[in-house]
């Protein structure tokens, strides 16, 4: 008999498949965005990854579902793109940790009503995941003078509006998948 603490294969595939996606997504969209000069100033690129996570985290809705997505994602990144996060090398598992562990923990709140979750998930989990990456940025002796306060007020700003706009996008496509029959036989796995 299967565990309850464990995940279904057909779960861990679901994951592989949607961390494969936006590994993917980031190596063609975000170096296209980048060329633009608009990852400056907003993160635009971040949109469509954190729908990813959180329909991720829908469909496989347990505990844990997010911190697999985020350290799978960020060995990848540190195997595939080693100025991502603009950290160096196994000090992107601190934060991508603990974005993982956040957003994991803000989508155990309100099981039953989809968009308070996300909204508290995708708000709160990326300002937090910002303070983290700050934080580390800070151990490396990046000086916090006041041009860096302003900068991460500018930031969190912006991390709030794309998060916005992707816990809206997430909550649109839910509506559209969470009735389908891929939903549903991903979750049936667990209950057969």
């Amino acid at each position: 008999m299967l565990k309850k603490n464990t995940f279904t294969t057909v779960e861990i595939l679901f994951m592989a498949s949607m961390i494969g996606l936006d590994f993917a997504y980031g190596l063609i969209v975000g170096p296209l965005l980048s060329a633009t000069g608009v990852l400056e100033f907003i993160r635009l690129d971040m949109v469509i990854p954190i729908m990813m996570m959180l329909i991720t985290r829908l469909v496989v809705d347990r505990f844990g579902t997010l911190i697999i997505y985020e350290f799978v994602w960020v060995v990848l990144a540190i195997l595939a793109r080693p100025s991502s996060f603009g950290l160096p090398g196994f000090f992107k598992l601190f934060p991508a940790l603990a974005y993982g562990l956040i957003l994991d923990s803000c989508m155990q709140l309100f099981p039953r009503r989809v968009y308070p979750r996300l909204l508290i998930a995708g708000v709160i989990g990326g300002v937090v995941n910002l303070f983290a990456l700050f934080g580390i940025r800070v151990l490396f002796g990046m000086p916090w003078s006041n041009a860096v306060r302003i900068v991460m007020g500018i930031n969190i700003l912006t991390t709030i509006i794309i998060n916005l706009l992707a816990v809206h996008l997430t909550h649109l496509v839910w509506k559209g998948v969470s009735r389908t029959g891929w939903v549903t036989r991903i979750r049936a796995w667990r209950t057969s």
